[in-house]
């Protein structure tokens, strides 16, 4: 199938599965049904370390056995020794500060706006409602 994406023409090949309708069936509103399902999904397999009688392997994700000298070059996905827990956690609670000084501001803004609005159109009802509303924020 040829498709286009920002002017980049390519040829995708969709990956094809076998449908076999099943024995059951059903009505739906008033009209039969049958089901259908995949005969076959392919399922990835755990990656993982393991020893059999005192040998070492490991597997792939499409489960292959890979031999000790690929395990071993394999790099390490964390590495603990590049960053420390406390500056991880710092920066997280750095950017959570910000985000509520964000959001905090911008109700104050909103409310600000609304008050405005309703000196504008006469509403003291309005008004002295969203005025307590933003006493209560500061």
């Amino acid at each position: 199938m040829k498709l286009c994406y920002r002017g980049v023409d390519y040829d995708y090949n969709p990956p094809s599965l076998e449908v076999r309708e099943s024995e059951i069936t059903g009505r739906y509103r008033g009209r039969p049904m049958k089901f259908s399902y995949v005969s076959h999904l392919p399922v990835t397999q755990p990656i993982g370390n393991y020893t059999y009688r005192g040998v070492a392997y490991s597997t792939n994700c499409h489960g292959q056995v890979q031999s000790p000298e690929a395990v071993a070059q394999r790099q390490p996905v964390f590495q603990p020794g590049r960053v420390t827990m406390d500056t991880g956690l710092k920066a997280r609670r750095h950017l959570l500060r910000e985000a509520a000084y964000a959001h905090r501001i911008n109700i104050q803004q909103s409310i600000q706006h609304r008050i405005e609005v309703a000196r504008s159109q006469g509403n003291d009802q309005l008004l002295q409602q969203l005025e307590e509303e933003l006493h209560q924020l500061a």
